[in-house]
């Protein structure tokens, strides 16, 4: 079984929660090819720098090109208003464990000396660890964001 580590806007994490999905964005197909039945996943909210939920993946990844988010990335002035956005199409069916509400979102300051996958950065600079879309994260650190989030 493998950890994952979503980073995704709250907009649309709140949809995710209310559709029972997780998306990864278009350029991200090699990890989402890698996800099985039965991993988990911890969700990062861009912006506010919380977590808001973890889920477990009840399907492999589908393509789905259907617009349910608020993009958060324009493409260049000069593209058609359709064209050059950040898309997310590799969705999946979850069930979610924990799906907290906005006020009860937990703050990812309060892991930053408990997660081993932060020490990859100097401290100062640990929240590096959340650019990005998905990330693979240990079962400790799972475990550890399990416990603090029910």
């Amino acid at each position: 079984m493998n950890r994952w580590l979503l980073v995704t806007h709250p907009k649309n994490f709140e949809i995710m929660k209310a559709k029972n999905i997780a998306a990864m964005k278009a350029k991200r197909k090699s990890f989402a090819d890698k996800v099985e039945v039965g991993d988990k996943v911890a969700f990062y909210l861009t912006k506010i720098g919380k977590f808001g939920g973890i889920a477990e993946f009840t399907s492999k990844v589908k393509e789905d090109k259907t617009k349910i988010f608020e993009e958060e990335k324009p493409g260049p002035s000069f593209a058609k208003a359709s064209e050059g956005k950040e898309t997310h199409p590799w969705r999946f069916d979850v069930k979610f464990e924990v799906a907290l509400d906005e006020k009860s979102y937990v703050p990812a300051e309060n892991f930053k000396n408990k997660l081993e996958y932060l020490k990859k950065w100097p401290k100062k600079y640990w929240k590096l660890g959340f650019q990005g879309n998905v990330h693979e994260i240990t079962k400790k650190d799972y475990q550890t964001l399990l416990r603090e989030l029910v």
